[in-house]
């Protein structure tokens, strides 16, 4: 598969969120995780997460409030969130109480 030069640039300030939203196949995933490399990272594509996720969402929680200080520093890199929707409520916790800086990933469907 051919891989572009992307011109899009991504610098959050220091603890911010953000979604990337776009249509199937534009590059998103291969982006972040080309532009964070040692972030903790979250593919909900994976069968198996998600089912994890969607039985318990506060799972996420758990797991990065386990993590060492250092790893979350680095954005936090959630993969196709729109496939467990429920954990939203745990990223916006996430957000607002240990300011944490998520970056999660949206597929858009085609119209």
């Amino acid at each position: 598969m051919a891989t572009f030069k992307r011109i899009l640039k991504i610098s959050l300030p220091s603890r911010q969120s953000a979604f990337l939203w776009g249509p199937r196949k534009t590059g998103k995933s291969t982006y972040l995780k080309e532009t964070f490399p040692e972030s903790i990272y979250y593919d909900f594509l994976k069968t198996d997460v998600a089912l994890e996720f969607i039985k318990r969402p506060a799972l996420l929680r758990e797991q990065l409030m386990a993590k060492d200080e250092m790893s979350l520093k680095r954005p936090i890199i959630i993969d196709e969130v729109q496939k467990v929707p429920e954990v939203m409520d745990e990223v916006h916790w996430l957000i607002e109480n240990k300011g944490l800086s998520l970056s999660c990933a949206v597929q858009v469907p085609e119209s």
